[in-house]
């Protein structure tokens, strides 16, 4: 390549670099809100960290690359430090986040469920799984496998819950 048309690429790239520092730093200044700030720090240090790569191609210095990376590193942390000061500054309440396991009114955990009794095809659960969790013991022995009949460990009766004028009325399991 011709020198001078590298000189004039080099001086041109050094000033739309210099150009957008100016402006990025405007926006330092001006704000108006934190993140603008912190975008505006990310494009000086972008910025920064494109002339510094530049400079090292054209003089072939490799002792400069740890400005590099430290560049980098503040930029990032810069960046997640903001980001998690401005999430616990926001006004959402505890819980209420996508997909958080602490408020079960928003989520569709619930999404399948039926309000009737089972049907014919669940024949082959035992009652108490048939019934939901309302009357399933604590504990591995009130659990069935295969064809046995399930464990009660509990001191109620079998069957005595809230859920049993749903199961057994009408429509219920037992057709009366």
């Amino acid at each position: 390549m011709n020198g001078i048309l590298l000189d004039t690429i080099v001086i041109a790239t050094s000033l739309l670099l210099a150009a957008s520092v100016v402006l990025a730093l405007y926006r330092v200044i001006r704000g108006p809100s934190i993140l603008d700030r912190m975008i505006a720090t990310d494009v000086v240090l972008a910025s920064m960290m494109c002339g510094l790569g530049g400079f090292m191609a054209m003089t072939g210095r490799t002792d400069l690359l740890p400005v590099l990376i430290v560049l980098a590193m503040l930029g990032f942390v810069g960046s997640v430090s903001v980001s998690r000061y401005v999430s616990k500054s926001d006004s959402m309440t505890t819980g209420a986040e996508v997909g958080s396991l602490g408020d079960f009114s928003a989520s569709d955990w619930h999404v399948g469920a039926q309000d009737e009794a089972p049907g014919d095809a669940d024949a082959q659960w035992p009652d108490d799984v048939a019934r939901g969790i309302a009357n399933v013991s604590d504990g591995p022995a009130g659990v069935t496998v295969g064809d046995d009949e399930a464990h009660q460990t509990s001191t109620r009766p079998a069957g005595a819950d809230d859920h049993d004028e749903r199961l057994t009325g009408e429509g219920g399991r037992d057709g009366s």
